[in-house]
């Protein structure tokens, strides 16, 4: 027999965005067939055209561009040059006009961050010579059904996390067709933002929290919106006073703006009374400030913070765990208090006892562990709960450098698993492990953000040792011109700061 060699056709691949409002409308799928397209409202801007109507006025004249990169597209915002107005975002990460991000079957990207007005654009790549994946569920109709929501695998709508209870609401229609949810839940759920007592009526367009889902109502179908583990922190001109013994304005924090994406690890580093714990303090929602805000995916911090506190795991620098309980009693216990009384137990705190790797210490007395064992059993009650959001103080204080290094790799292999973690450090050991490093200098100026592999080149250190940073900023002088430096490297577009 002989061998015919099989023509590709540009049908081999076939390539397309579909696009979809706040309100579950939707438009006729585009085809992406030609080496560049551009998507917008504007005809003299964009080949691929959304309509000028109310509810698609979220997409810019040149909202983006498509360029063929192999079988795929890599997406652009705005046209390559200039930004969009309300951005492209990808796991409430920014896309920029000129990075892009590469596409792949299946992605969504999102014009702006607000689930309640942002537009979802999901791009399809087909392979005519493969079968296509199967996607999984994230919608379901309400309409003249009770719709069961929890951790329950035979719910209509399961929800899988921790702090989620088994049944954990209800969806039903009342005698005038309205969606009435009632909470059944030990943890609570969030109805637009507001905590729901006993019920609540659910208008089309509405946003509900549950753990770390994010639900929205679009006419009778349900979606979810985001999982929770996609968090994306936007530190924005933050400045903190407080006042010495006379009275007078010390600064401890001033102007400082931090871009934190999604799952990265980021360290703070700092000399003695540089605003280090401040700024922690302030990133988790707890410190007030004279100026300045902290957006989890674009919403306020301290106004939402009853919503996302469920998110956010915090570790103080000393350690207040129990010290006559064995490590495993602390957790239970600790499960016991946070998690709902329908789960068990004991598997969550054998999932936790090996995340912290303490499994062979589990019938051991807190107060006859190490320091690092002490540390990590905080660590572990924090995890119980699954944060996406996780601070830690000083965590590697006292430790060895051997213990220090186990810390660190351990702190960047939660943060693979799909959690921000931010801490506070004075050692400069092990930082290279960091996605992220955070340099305060005196007065709470911020004189460095980015890779740790690039601070020593920024401020060149020839001694490649991160510690003489420290004494590089002792001078006050050399804080201001850092301070003046980074703010030259820091781009402001549309009030939302962009690392380059």
């Amino acid at each position: 027999m002989t061998n015919i060699p099989v023509s590709r056709t540009v049908l081999d691949h076939l390539s397309s965005i579909s696009l979809r409002n706040n309100q579950g409308q939707t438009l006729k799928p585009f085809e992406l067939a030609k080496d560049v397209h551009r998507l917008g409202r504007d005809p003299k801007k964009a080949d691929l055209i959304v309509p000028e109507k109310d509810n698609w006025m979220m997409v810019s004249g040149c909202q983006a561009s498509f360029v063929k990169e192999g079988n795929n597209y890599r997406i652009y915002d705005g046209d390559q040059v200039k930004s969009s107005s309300n951005r492209l975002f990808f796991n409430n990460s920014l896309i920029t006009p000129k990075q892009g991000l590469l596409l792949q079957d299946g992605m969504v990207v999102t014009v702006g961050t607000l689930a309640r007005n942002h537009i979802i654009i999901t791009y399809s790549h087909t392979n005519a010579n493969q079968p296509s994946k199967k996607n999984q569920k994230t919608a379901i109709s309400i309409k003249n059904k009770s719709v069961s929501i929890g951790r329950n695998p035979q719910a209509n709508l399961p929800l899988d996390a921790p702090t989620i209870s088994y049944d954990h609401a209800i969806i039903d229609n009342n005698s005038k067709g309205q969606y009435i949810l009632t909470d059944r839940s030990t943890n609570g759920v969030f109805v637009n933002g507001q905590k729901v007592t006993g019920q609540a009526i659910i208008p089309n367009g509405s946003t509900i929290r549950i753990g770390p889902y994010l639900l929205i109502l679009q006419g009778d179908i349900l979606r979810i919106a985001d999982r929770g583990d996609n968090i994306r922190l936007d530190a924005k001109n933050l400045t903190r006073f407080v006042k010495d013994k006379n009275g007078e304005k010390i600064t401890i924090l001033k102007d400082v703006f931090l871009p934190i994406n999604p799952d990265q690890f980021v360290v703070i580093i700092g000399g003695s009374g540089t605003g280090k714990s401040t700024l922690m303090k302030t990133l988790l929602g707890t410190e007030q400030l004279e100026n300045g805000t902290v957006e989890l995916n674009g919403e306020d911090l301290r106004k939402n913070f009853n919503i996302y506190r469920n998110l956010i795991g915090y570790v103080p620098q000393y350690d207040i765990v129990h010290p006559n309980l064995t490590v495993r009693e602390v957790l239970y216990y600790a499960a016991k208090l946070r998690l709902p009384p329908d789960i068990n137990l004991v598997q969550e705190s054998e999932k936790v006892l090996n995340q912290i790797d303490l499994k062979e210490r589990e019938n051991t007395l807190v107060k006859n562990l190490s320091g690092g064992q002490l540390k990590r059993v905080s660590m572990g009650v924090e995890l119980l709960a699954d944060p996406k959001l996780f601070f830690l103080d000083e965590p590697t204080s006292g430790l060895d450098p051997g213990l220090d290094k186990k810390m660190m790799e351990l702190l960047k292999d939660l943060s693979n698993e799909g959690r921000t973690i931010i801490l506070v450090t004075h050692t400069t050991l092990n930082i290279n492990l960091c996605d992220r490093l955070v340099f305060l200098g005196k007065g709470g100026n911020l004189c460095y953000f980015g890779p740790p592999q690039k601070a020593i080149d920024f401020f060149g250190i020839k001694s490649n040792n991160f510690a003489d940073i420290y004494v590089h900023l002792e001078d006050s002088d050399k804080v201001k011109k850092k301070q003046k430096d980074l703010k030259m490297i820091l781009i402001f577009t549309s009030n939302i700061l962009i690392n380059i």
